[in-house]
C-alpha cells in the first residue's frame, strides 16, 4: 500500500511538472499542429511516442550518470548551437518543399524524417535545446529530489508520469486541429507550412544565441 502511494505522489507531481514544461509554446507543439492537419488526431499520440521514447532512454542514461554532463555548462552551450542550426535546416526544408512542389493535404512535401510524427517527435524533442535545458534544471531536481530516494518505485513513477503529460497535452493540441481539418484548404494547409517552418528556424536562430551567451 506503502509503494502505491509513493507511486500516485510521485507519479501525480512528475505529470504536473511535466504539463508545464509541455504546455510551453515550442517547436513540438507547432509540429503536432502542422501534422494534425495532414494525419489526423494519430499525430498526437504518435508525435508523443516518439518524444515519450526518447525522455526514457534519457531518464535512464541520467540515472547511470549522464547528470554530470548536463550540469557542464560548455556542454549545454553546444547543445543550444547545434539544436539551434538543425532546426533552421528543418524550416528550411520544409518552406523550399512548400516552394518548389506545392502542398496539398494529399501529398507529401516535407522530408520523411520530418513529415512522420512519431520520428518527428523524436527528431525535433533531441534537437531543441531547450528540451535539453529543461532536463538539465527542472528535470534532474525533480528526478534526484523526488524520484530517486523512493527506488524503482520512484524511478517508473517520474518516468510515466512525465511521459502521460506529454501524450495528454500533444493529443488535445492534435483534437483541436484535427476537427478543424474540413476548414482547411491545401492554401490555408501551405500557409501553416509555411508558417511552421519560419516558426522553426526564429526557434533556432533564439537557441543558437542562447547557446552563444552561455559558452561566452
Amino acid at each position: 500500500m506503502a509503494a502505491l502511494e509513493s507511486f500516485l505522489l510521485v507519479f501525480a507531481a512528475s505529470f504536473s511538472i511535466g504539463l508545464s514544461g509541455a504546455m510551453s509554446p515550442g517547436p513540438l507543439t507547432v509540429f503536432v499542429m502542422g501534422q494534425s492537419a495532414r494525419h489526423g488526431i494519430k499525430a498526437g499520440p504518435l508525435a508523443s511516442l516518439g518524444h515519450g521514447l526518447l525522455e526514457v532512454a534519457l531518464v535512464i542514461l541520467l540515472w547511470l550518470g549522464l547528470a554530470r554532463v548536463f550540469q557542464w555548462e560548455p556542454a549545454l552551450g553546444a547543445i543550444g548551437v547545434i539544436g539551434g542550426l538543425v532546426m533552421i535546416w528543418m524550416g528550411w526544408q520544409i518552406v523550399n518543399g512548400v516552394r518548389r512542389t506545392g502542398a496539398s493535404l494529399d501529398t507529401s512535401i516535407t522530408e520523411r524524417g520530418t513529415n512522420n510524427p512519431l520520428v518527428g517527435g523524436a527528431v525535433l524533442s533531441l534537437a531543441n535545446p531547450y528540451w535539453s535545458f529543461w532536463w538539465a534544471t527542472v528535470g534532474i531536481s525533480t528526478m534526484t529530489t523526488l524520484a530517486l530516494p523512493r527506488g524503482v518505485v520512484g524511478l517508473a513513477a517520474f518516468t510515466s508520469g512525465h511521459v502521460a503529460s506529454d501524450f495528454f497535452w500533444f493529443t488535445l493540441v492534435a483534437i483541436v486541429f484535427a476537427t478543424g481539418r474540413r476548414f482547411i484548404t491545401d492554401r490555408v494547409y501551405q500557409l501553416t507550412l509555411y508558417l511552421f517552418g519560419i516558426l522553426l528556424a526564429l526557434f533556432g536562430l533564439y537557441f543558437i544565441w542562447q547557446g552563444v551567451t552561455i559558452l561566452l
